[in-house]
């Protein structure tokens, strides 16, 4: 599989050249033209992981794509394709890939009150991508890639370095640093990169339209 980031928290995952596409949004970056989407994935419904008009534009290339969002998204479709609204424990099987979803709340920002619902995604059983939370995905062995967040209202960064070393990935990516300076993410990931030296695992920290392949 190839793991690529977008702006933000979006995500592309591409396996026999199928892709998942995990909330999908611009905002300093253009999305890159997506082809072969069978799913596109919503973790919550706050602007910077879902806009529908990025969705619209995926979908206009790929009508096939199907889309998944948490219960408390107001629309029940965009551009004519309806979404599928998925909680906890719902699974999907699809080509090349399997679906898994978990948790349930967005992570407070205001001590005490759920902002919003999200869920987290486990991706063929390897990645596994929260969303905004720090949900602990129920699998049994070591989790392959970890998305773990970096920077936000809700997070700290020593949150996101205690979220690696619960997990214990091999691999973890950080996301959600769009609202750092180049400065700021290379101090953040940083001290991930401690966290995960300290799980014995690897930081991957990409770059808008990087990707890398996952044997």
């Amino acid at each position: 599989m190839k793991i690529t980031k977008l702006e933000h928290s979006g995500l592309v995952i591409e396996n026999n050249q199928q892709k998942i596409v995990c909330d999908p949004v611009e905002f300093t970056h253009q999305l890159p033209k997506l082809d072969q989407v069978i799913a596109i994935v919503i973790t919550h419904k706050h602007n910077d992981h879902f806009q529908p008009e990025k969705i619209t534009q995926i979908l206009a290339d790929n009508p096939q794509a199907r889309l998944f969002a948490p219960e408390d998204i107001e629309l029940d479709e965009i551009a004519g394709h309806p979404i599928e609204k998925v909680a906890a424990d719902v699974v999907w099987k699809l080509p090349e890939f399997h679906l898994s979803f978990f948790g349930r709340d967005h992570a407070s920002i205001i001590p005490g009150v759920v902002p919003c619902r999200n869920l987290g995604v486990i991706i063929n059983g390897e990645i596994v991508n929260p969303g905004d939370s720090f949900d602990t995905p129920d699998l049994p062995g070591r989790v392959k890639v970890l998305c773990v967040p970096s920077a936000a209202p809700w997070c700290k960064v020593p949150e996101g370095m205690a979220y690696i070393k619960q997990v214990k990935p091999e691999i973890a990516i950080p996301v959600h640093d769009a609202v750092l300076s180049e400065l700021g993410r290379s101090f953040n990931n940083n001290l991930l990169t401690k966290a995960a030296e300290e799980a014995d695992a690897k930081l991957i920290a990409l770059q808008p339209s990087e990707s890398f392949e996952l044997n």
